[in-house]
């Protein structure tokens, strides 16, 4: 079978006659992330192999080995490291790198499948992988991201929690609405809201309309005044027992849906608690420079700021493309960053509707579409570009897909001035 190098069109490279001691002019390493192992290999300046793709353990021994091998190829001055950003296995690697002093940068895992593809028999392996990642840096095919500062990274890491506790408390009222459907169907109008602390707390104690139509009225009167704060009181509790009383599920013994609405009503209840303690934390860290200037875009409050700072990273990268890419503006590399920028399809006399292309960040997309939404309510600006695109007959999916353009080029020329939001000056916003 053909050496892995002569398959992907490099030249291979004689690893036996290097000199010791001897550093090459630029070399490029590309490392495919695994759980367990990585890949590693290593290429010169015209595409030569310098390092043949090798496997090296996720543990401090195996990164001693890899540490052993880069040592051979040069100074940490003259090597560029890139990776794949797979799930998280990367971050402990990547920290271990920057530590001795190399620049690493991670790569769209679609470009790697790009190269990879060039392989006509369909080959797919960790170690051509590695291969592919290194080509794919040394032919710049890449937007260059380097390693996050400590700081970013703590943020990033708590703003995706909170992230995933909200959908975990969105996941149990879906259940809890579920739950409810037969046991007592009638509890939206009965409570008005079924997630206030005086509804959840009532069918806590009564999770059905069996078991609600028989509480005992100062019983149930001494559970509503305590979770209302003294707000409500029998008149309210005499309500909510007569609407039981009333419902079609009075009669339905169903203890395996009551058991359940009394867990997933844990469940949010200490999910509401560990989403606070996240936020508190959050306003409590340091917030990136991008975070202090979107803040004082009206309607954005404190949180969502310092998600789409932290997600986006450094935007000093986003200011020039890397070499051999045509000139962008600024806020146009961050929307392609996002997965924000429109995906063409077209063939000959055909083409396919225009999309965006969700090829990016799905955290910051969604923190983006978050913003857009508030923005448009608070801010005539933003109201502005969402009421002339639903003039035009957009739909409102659409509508916020130009409301987060506009968003993102306020916060690039807001970047770039060092000023914070203005009405007066935002219109004319652009970046270049």
């Amino acid at each position: 079978m053909p050496h892995i190098a002569t398959r992907m069109g490099l030249p291979r490279f004689n690893a036996s006659a290097i000199a010791p001691g001897k550093e090459f002019d630029m070399v490029t390493v590309g490392i495919d992330i695994g759980k367990e192992k990585h890949a590693a290999a290593a290429i010169g300046a015209a595409g030569e192999v310098l390092m043949p793709p090798r496997f090296f353990d996720q543990n401090a021994q195996g990164f001693a080995a890899l540490l052993a091998q880069l040592r051979k190829l040069g100074r940490p001055s003259g090597i560029r490291i890139g990776m794949e950003a797979t799930g998280r296995y990367w971050i402990p690697l990547r920290h271990a790198l920057a530590e001795q002093g190399y620049r690493v940068e991670s790569v769209n895992p679609l470009i790697t499948s790009a190269e990879i593809a060039k392989d006509v028999r369909g080959r797919k392996t960790d170690k051509a992988d590695a291969l592919a990642i290194a080509t794919a840096l040394l032919r710049n095919r890449h937007n260059p991201a380097p390693a996050e500062d400590a700081a970013t990274d703590a943020l990033k890491s708590l703003t995706r929690h909170r992230t995933f506790l909200v959908r975990q408390r969105s996941n149990a009222k879906r259940c809890l609405h579920a739950a409810l459907d037969v046991t007592f169907p009638e509890a939206g109008k009965t409570f008005g809201q079924i997630f206030s602390a005086t509804a959840l707390a009532v069918l806590e104690a009564f999770p059905s309309a069996r078991l609600l139509s028989g509480a005992n009225l100062k019983t149930l009167t001494a559970i509503v005044s305590k979770a209302s704060r003294g707000r409500l009181g029998a008149e309210r509790a005499r309500s909510f027992r007569d609407a039981a009383r009333a419902s079609v599920s009075a009669g339905i013994v169903n203890e395996g849906d009551e058991a359940a609405l009394v867990s997933l009503i844990a469940q949010i209840r200490f999910a509401d608690s560990q989403i606070e303690s996240a936020e508190e934390k959050i306003r409590a860290m340091p917030a990136p420079k991008a975070a202090a200037l979107l803040a004082s875009v009206k309607g954005l409050g404190t949180l969502l700021p310092r998600v789409i700072a932290c997600e986006i990273g450094d935007m000093e990268r986003f200011r020039h493309p890397p070499s051999g890419k045509p000139p962008c503006d600024m806020d146009k590399r961050i929307l392609a960053f996002a997965g924000c920028e429109p995906r063409l399809r077209e063939s000959g006399k055909w083409k396919g509707r225009t999309k965006i292309s969700k090829r990016g960040s799905p955290a910051l997309r969604t923190a983006l579409w978050q913003a857009s939404a508030m923005c448009r309510l608070h801010n005539p600006l933003f109201a502005a570009v969402y009421e002339r695109q639903t003039a035009r007959g957009k739909p409102h999916s659409v509508a916020l897909f130009y409301v987060a353009r506009k968003l993102v080029e306020v916060m690039c020329g807001m970047y770039k001035t060092d000023m914070p939001f203005s009405l007066q000056t935002a219109g004319a916003t652009t970046c270049q």
